[in-house]
């Protein structure tokens, strides 16, 4: 079977090419055909861009490189021990960029309602990533949480914690993504090149800071000034990746920590469980969770679909997604014709 793909070819270059894929099954996996896939900027962007080179481990940053991030499509046929959707099924996977794509359902493929438009449904996989911040705080209903980064992460994560009860104020340099935010229902929004950031977070927190602080974005620096806006005993999650190589003084950060009794945790979503679990839940209950809470409506997407693309205008949507900030904030790709 032929199938078409995302391959970043070198570092800022991202083509559309033809792959041949065996239609054989090994027992786990399934086949599907892609309907819509969606881009991370921060870990697709970090290979697009190069960036990926510069982390201390992990990536070996080499090119040619196929990418992908979420993906949404129908079974077209299971292996023999595959239990969990069945041919005809829609669903949720973190496969690759293609028009057919063969998927591991020990990671996962989740079915999906099909009478959810797929244009929403596929923003489950970044919602999927943000629900990491709420799982790893003791977040209770009335908490004061400031998130910092209004992209896709940092958007999902002020729903939830709304959805958890939480009083939320989101941060960003970006008026267009601070406006999408309030579209979304985020009330409070703060921009610190037009605001002073910790005077509004104190007025705010009758000057005791932020319950718990959210760092969104993966920036050194930013989340040394996130731990500052914390208050005593509060939490400061890392939800974003760090990859950039960073010089900065980090004493006053880890001297307010250090005083102040915060805690800061690391959320990055992979530490769950892939499965079932009876010491914690899993990234199946998670995913499972936000594909509901889209379905019903309970968390927005529409306001977040910057960009729908046919899959050959990936040079465009990756270059846009990089480096145009206030005008790119999502790119989903529509594979049903291709």
């Amino acid at each position: 079977m032929k199938s078409t793909q995302f391959v970043v070819v070198e570092p800022g270059r991202i083509e559309l090419q033809e792959a041949d894929i065996d239609e054989s099954l090994q027992p786990y996996e399934t086949l599907v055909r892609s309907e819509y896939t969606i881009v991370s900027a921060g870990t697709e962007g970090a290979g697009f861009t190069g960036l990926v080179k510069e982390m201390p481990f992990g990536d070996s940053g080499q090119y040619p490189r196929t990418t992908g991030y979420g993906h949404l499509g129908e079974v077209l046929a299971v292996g023999a021990e595959v239990s969990s959707c069945k041919p005809g099924d829609r669903v949720l996977s973190f496969s690759r960029h293609a028009s057919v794509v063969k998927v591991d359902t020990r990671r996962m493929a989740l079915p999906t309602p099909k009478e959810t438009p797929g244009t929403r449904m596929v923003f489950a996989r970044m919602a999927g990533v943000s629900i990491g911040a709420v799982r790893s705080s003791s977040v209770q209903p009335g908490d004061t949480v400031l998130v910092v980064g209004m992209g896709l992460v940092g958007n999902f994560a002020c729903q939830l914690f709304r959805l958890a009860g939480a009083e939320v104020m989101a941060v960003d340099l970006s008026d267009f993504r601070l406006e999408r935010a309030k579209r979304c229902g985020i009330e409070r929004t703060v921009n610190p090149n037009q605001e002073n950031l910790k005077e509004t977070v104190m007025a705010w927190t009758e000057g005791k800071g932020a319950r718990i602080v959210v760092e969104a974005i993966g920036n050194s620096r930013t989340i040394c000034e996130a731990a500052l806006l914390t208050r005593s005993y509060g939490e400061l999650i890392l939800l974003g990746s760090p990859r950039a190589r960073a010089q900065i003084d980090v004493t006053p950060m880890l001297l307010h920590i250090h005083m102040e009794a915060i805690r800061m945790i690391g959320a990055l979503e992979w530490r769950w469980p892939t499965h079932e679990s009876e010491r914690d839940r899993s990234l199946l209950d998670n995913y499972r969770q936000i594909v509901r809470w889209i379905a019903e409506d309970r968390i927005v997407t529409e306001p977040l679909l910057s960009h729908l693309a046919r899959p050959t205008d990936c040079q465009r949507i990756y270059e846009g997604l990089t480096q145009r900030r206030e005008e790119f904030l999502s790119g989903v790709f529509d594979w049903k014709e291709t």
